[in-house]
């Protein structure tokens, strides 16, 4: 006896692209999902190294973007503190 297969067909859409949100001087991108249609914002994620990631929650994004732009600041004084200083101390010359 042959089993019947059952054809399964997709009914889910084509995710569609929305409009970006600028926040604090970052592009929020932003789409509406095909399946589920629920709305989602990218923003970069301190879990997963700052790569980005897809979040439900607009505020999480904006969140997100806040944690990356003060990681870039730290970033940025971590690297200045790294350089060599000048001596301020004046040279002694010898008395003779």
């Amino acid at each position: 006896m042959m089993r019947s297969s059952k054809k399964i067909t997709y009914k889910g859409g084509p995710s569609e692209i929305r409009e970006s949100i600028m926040f604090a001087g970052y592009e929020i991108k932003s789409l509406k999902h095909g399946n589920t249609g629920n709305i989602l914002y990218s923003f970069p994620s301190k879990a997963h190294e700052w790569e980005p990631c897809w979040t439900l929650d607009l505020q999480t994004a904006k969140n997100g973007v806040i944690k990356y732009q003060q990681y870039l600041v730290d970033k940025e004084k971590e690297k200045q503190s790294e350089t060599p200083l000048e001596s301020t101390v004046p040279n002694k010359k010898s008395v003779e």
